[in-house]
């Protein structure tokens, strides 16, 4: 029986052993890493090459899988069954059926039902558990959002691309035995990487990573990012190249009735043909347009919001049904937009088959800013301003209702749709008082505009649509647009689309300015208050009585040339108060710290904020130059330096 035992327990440690295998060569290959000088930094970069590599198979994974929904069940079905037509009360069925199967995936994943979502979810974990992500997000997200997209469903595929990009990066930085600290790093290449092969707009992608999600712009970031950025994109286009495939942008709606070549990314604008004029008496137009977008934008998350509230707080429904639920009511609105536009005479051509109320709706968009829609005789099909605004408030409560629902998506491609047709039709009202007036280029910096707006990154959009159009003609008036829209949005609601759910939780994601304010701020610009000083020769009985009289509590220690010495802390001080009858017997001098360097005045928040954190004091000396001498000028105190900071990102 013994020997039988001491089998077993043999055969459990191995079992133990084995399992432990993986993590024990992974330290090993660190440990010879350093051993040869390579440090986790440049690990770093070496980890971004493969996330970008991996991130560029799931982009396009991703968008297959969009294809084949919506070739082989939203379009198969709608064509046999002529949903458009005589049985379009069944129309709202097809995407409900998606959000129903959408549940049913999460429900294989074990994930709880939650109002926090998306990149939402994504931007908790960064803050919190600086990016540990669950290794199946990816794989949950990817079959989500192309169950609510390629069934109807009003959201779009880039926030759900960049998801699964971030979920790559987590994956990769928890094989790779990369500290959590720059396992940040690693999430913001998969978005960027993810970002950037669908657009076909690196820069655009980087700038997503940094100013939406890791909001740093350190060269220790951005290096590691741009990388997986690039490698991405070549990539994806090396993927499309060789399986001689149109990509699934064609059936988002990435191609318009002239534009028939291969298209690299998932979404592509015309740069021919748009004459793109902007001079001094043009400035309050575009003025105008970014207020418009701005009101849109706030408009657009307030809707959002109130339908999240509805669904999670007030509408008795199980959490399992409400991303049917909420489908089956954004295709409702899509069949009512149908009644109205035939009610119209809408003349619903090749290219516009389908209301844009379902999907991306990104052929519309296409169709919107083509500049032979709005010449004399070119509007085949049918736009008028009442139609754009339409289409523009429709897909706003569709979305609505697909994402507070609890579908997957992204707001990118609403932005983009309702950005495009309330600019459109802008500009259609402007021709009216100014004729030469081009609404397809208001529909093109509309579309950047409101995007810029909701998330909060103006760069971003306005770098997006340059890339997008590759015409540097829109970058004046996107700038002035996009910025405009961009602080409206933030004096009212303060917060960006992705984060207004996180201040509901009580968690602030601050501004991108959040380490550049500390190495950008002296402390200089802080409260300085009049320093205690104490003589290294003084009992500590004396230092107790003077706090006593004075409320001081932290003590600069000089000597009898009033050079720096030390620091004596109120916690130490308080320590030797708890036997009371060796006050008299110790000196200051035997107590204090003299491991505490003070501050310069030239010193920056970063440098005082290093030493807090070290030392853990309260307060900290400033040692200037007076007439030549070295002396204490003042003390600075953490309180003060936290205000500062709090101010600094918004607070």
């Amino acid at each position: 029986m013994d020997t039988r035992l001491e089998q077993i327990l043999k055969l459990e440690k191995l079992g133990r052993k084995v399992a432990r295998m993986p993590g024990v060569w992974r330290l090993r290959v660190l440990q010879q890493l350093a051993r040869w000088g390579v440090r986790e930094e440049t690990l770093l970069i070496v980890m971004a090459v493969v996330v970008g590599f991996i991130a560029a198979g799931a982009a396009w994974c991703f968008e297959q899988c969009v294809d084949l929904l919506q070739i082989h069940y939203f379009r198969a079905l709608v064509e046999r069954f002529d949903l458009t037509g005589r049985w379009i009360f069944l129309l709202p069925l097809l995407p409900a059926l998606g959000g129903f199967m959408v549940s049913c995936v999460r429900l294989i994943f074990h994930r709880a039902h939650s109002s926090l979502h998306g990149l939402s979810a994504v931007l908790l974990s960064l803050i919190r558990d600086r990016g540990k992500l669950r290794h199946t997000l990816g794989i949950e997200m990817l079959a989500t959002s192309s169950l609510t997209i390629g069934t109807g469903g009003s959201a779009g595929p880039e926030a759900p691309i960049a998801i699964i990009g971030s979920s790559i990066g987590s994956i990769v930085a928890t094989l790779a035995g990369i500290s959590r600290t720059n396992a940040a790093t690693l999430i913001g290449c998969g978005a960027a990487a993810g970002i950037s092969a669908v657009f076909d707009a690196p820069i655009a992608g980087v700038l997503f990573a940094l100013e939406v999600m890791l909001r740093d712009f350190s060269v220790k970031t951005f290096t590691p990012i741009v990388i997986s950025a690039v490698i991405a994109t070549t990539t994806f286009h090396a993927i499309h190249n060789a399986s001689h495939l149109q990509p699934a942008a064609a059936t988002m709606g990435a191609t318009h009735p002239a534009h028939n070549e291969l298209v690299r990314g998932l979404f592509e604008l015309p740069a021919s043909g748009m004459d793109i004029v902007f001079d001094f008496h043009e400035i309050p137009n575009y003025l105008l347009l970014g207020l418009v977008c701005g009101l849109l934008g706030i408009g657009m998350t307030w809707m959002m919001e109130a339908v999240t509230e509805l669904f999670d707080r007030r509408m008795k429904l199980p959490p399992f049904f409400q991303p049917a639920v909420g489908a089956g009511l954004s295709g409702v609105c899509g069949v009512l937009l149908i009644i109205i536009l035939d009610h119209a005479k809408y003349v619903r051509t090749a290219g516009l088959w389908y209301v844009p109320i379902f999907g991306s709706g990104y052929t519309t968009i296409m169709h919107v800013l083509d500049v032979h829609t709005y010449q004399p005789g070119g509007n085949a099909i049918g736009l008028t301003l009442g139609i754009l605004l339409l289409f523009c408030f429709g897909k706003m409560l569709a979305t609505a209702l697909t994402l507070g629902g609890g579908g997957a998506g992204g707001v990118f491609a609403p932005a983009l749709f309702i950005g495009a047709t309330a600019g459109g039709a802008m500009g259609m009202a402007m021709q009216h008082f100014f004729p030469g007036t081009q609404p397809s280029v208001y529909a093109l910096v509309g579309m950047g505009s409101i995007l810029a707006a909701v998330i909060q990154a103006p760069l971003m959009g306005i770098i997006l649509l340059f890339e997008l159009t590759r015409n540097y003609q829109v970058m004046l008036p996107i700038m002035l647009s996009a910025v405009t829209a961009t602080v409206l949005f933030r004096a009212v609601l303060k917060e960006s689309l992705y984060t207004i759910p996180l201040t509901k939780l009580g968690v602030r994601a601050g501004a991108a300015v959040g380490i550049s304010a500390l190495r950008r701020i002296g402390i200089d610009q802080l409260p300085q208050r009049s320093a205690a000083i104490a003589k290294p020769g003084q009992t500590l009985s004396e230092i107790v009585a003077r706090s006593a009289a004075t409320g001081a509590s932290d003590y600069v220690v000089t000597d009898e040339k009033d050079e720096y010495l030390g620091l004596l802390n109120d916690a130490d001080v308080r320590t030797v108060m708890l036997a009371p009858e060796s006050a008299p017997l110790l000196l200051v001098g035997e107590v204090m710290r003299t491991n505490v360097p003070p501050l310069k005045p030239t010193d920056t928040l970063e440098a005082a904020w290093d030493l807090f954190a070290r030392y853990d004091v309260d307060q900290l000396g400033i040692v200037g130059i007076v007439n030549g001498r070295k002396t204490v000028t003042g003390m600075v105190a953490r309180a003060d330096l936290m205000k500062r900071y709090h101010d600094e990102l918004g607070g």
